[in-house]
């Protein structure tokens, strides 16, 4: 029996082994916890090991000692707001645009899932989503993108990152953009919640922002949209969030994460600057900053550009390297526990969604 790798808790769901497969043998299945993994059709298998050799979990992963970091926050007060951060994706995507090219990123479709989209328009693919995007076809997109000789942003997961890099080894074209990444939480215990909370407030819901600057807190504030009414929560109070934050509902792989280092071998790491009050302190105004960490030259480039529509400072790395740049997620006792909760489903095929709130959300 073929399998991509012997222990499936390395595997990240990037689903490069799915799209790699000339004979189509490869699906992607949830398990009991809501994570996709792959599932080969031994019959169509025809042992070619193309999955193997595009996975990256086994790849022992070259880092880039040659970084460089800079706090950046756009001065369109307009962008800001509408950004987690300090608009570092929209600054660097729009430089990109403005070579001609394409952005690929997650977006919420129209059931809340989130999936990967290649687009000019940036918008869908703002804000953070802490829950693991589908790659689906979009590596075919790109490729197609890329043989028409367009340039392309992917932006992700650094496992994504990394993966869509094995897929197009050497291609000019990609550029890569890694977020600072501290797990992704599985889609179907995503939709679990999607339901309670629809349930709770008898509508539907319209729209979702894990972290909102409605209150000038460095976006730490949850709101969504049911029916017609808007709802508020500050991020640590929010039991969902909370969960998150705990590390209680990430992927296993999450928690022994090879991509926790700031010297990554993409274009970009971006993400929060948390610890910029240690260095610029008229920035610790709660309408965020963005740490953006070059491993390229090209990307340094790109950067230096944009200083018209942006306050881009340089960042002393010791401030700069918060828990996600620095060690992998702990797998507490209580996720066991969380996820055998998850994993008991009613009659309905629903699991009891406001109990694990209660349990493990305070």
């Amino acid at each position: 029996m073929q399998q991509i790798l012997e222990n499936t808790k390395k595997c990240f769901g990037c689903e490069a082994c799915c799209y790699s497969c000339p004979a189509g043998a490869i699906e992607m299945k949830a398990d009991k916890e809501g994570f996709y993994y792959p599932v080969i059709d031994q019959a169509a298998c025809i042992d070619c090991g193309r999955c193997r050799e595009v996975c990256p979990s086994p790849d022992p992963y070259v880092f880039k000692p040659e970084i460089s970091y800079y706090a950046v926050r756009v001065k369109d007060q307009e962008l800001l707001q509408k950004s987690t951060s300090g608009g570092a994706f929209s600054l660097i995507a729009g430089g990109i645009l403005g070579m001609g090219g394409l952005i690929c990123g997650a977006s919420y479709d129209e059931d809340h899932k989130v999936k990967h989209i290649l687009a000019e328009d940036i918008s869908p693919m703002r804000k953070s989503k802490y829950v693991q995007s589908t790659l689906g076809d979009i590596f075919g997109k790109i490729g197609e993108a890329l043989k028409d000789g367009r340039t392309v942003l992917f932006t992700g997961t650094p496992c994504q990152c990394h993966s869509v890099k094995r897929v197009f080894p050497g291609s000019e074209n990609l550029w890569l953009a890694s977020i600072i990444c501290r797990g992704v939480q599985s889609p179907l215990y995503w939709q679990e919640y999607c339901r309670y909370l629809e349930k709770i407030h008898n509508g539907n819901l319209k729209s979702y922002c894990a972290r909102e600057k409605v209150k000038m807190d460095d976006a730490h504030t949850v709101v969504y949209t049911v029916g017609q009414e808007t709802y508020q929560n500050n991020y640590m109070k929010d039991p969902f969030s909370r969960i998150y934050s705990k590390e209680l509902s990430l992927r296993p792989s999450c928690y022994s994460c090879p991509y926790t280092t700031p010297g990554k071998d993409f274009d970009f790491t971006i993400g929060d600057y948390w610890g910029v009050e240690k260095e610029y302190a008229d920035l610790a105004d709660g309408k965020g900053t963005s740490l953006v960490i070059c491993g390229s030259a090209r990307a340094d480039r790109l950067i230096s550009s944009c200083s018209e529509k942006a306050d881009i400072r340089s960042a002393d790395p010791a401030n700069a390297l918060q828990p996600a740049l620095v060690s992998p997620a702990k797998e507490g006792i209580l996720r066991k526990f969380l996820m055998k909760d998850f994993a008991c489903k009613t009659p309905d095929g629903d699991c009891d969604i406001a109990l694990i709130l209660k349990k493990y959300g305070n």
